[in-house]
């Protein structure tokens, strides 16, 4: 796959400052991209995910009259469930 970024002068000045600072000699500068890019995406999803778990935990009633439980993990990790199988599997734990 092959990606392309189009960056304003001012942008392009200021990765080729930073790649200068930080790269180091023995990476190529397609590697150094492609890293730094893998990052960026490393990082956004990390982002998501906590943004995602911020709302279930503020919006659990609103997910609940949708069908979807909120289980939070003993790891604080949330999880969101069909309500339909939480129920299930409780009557099967309380059996």
């Amino acid at each position: 796959m092959k990606i392309q970024i189009k960056l304003s002068k001012d942008e392009a000045e200021a990765f080729k400052n930073f790649s200068q600072m930080v790269k180091p000699e023995e990476i190529s500068d397609d590697d150094f991209m492609k890293t730094v890019f893998v990052a960026g995406c490393e990082t956004l999803n990390r982002q998501l995910q906590e943004l995602v778990q911020k709302y279930a935990i503020e919006n659990q009633e609103e997910l609940a009259s949708s069908g979807i439980t909120v289980v939070e993990g003993e790891d604080g990790q949330v999880k969101l469930m069909d309500s339909d199988k939480v129920e299930t599997s409780e009557a099967v734990e309380e059996a």
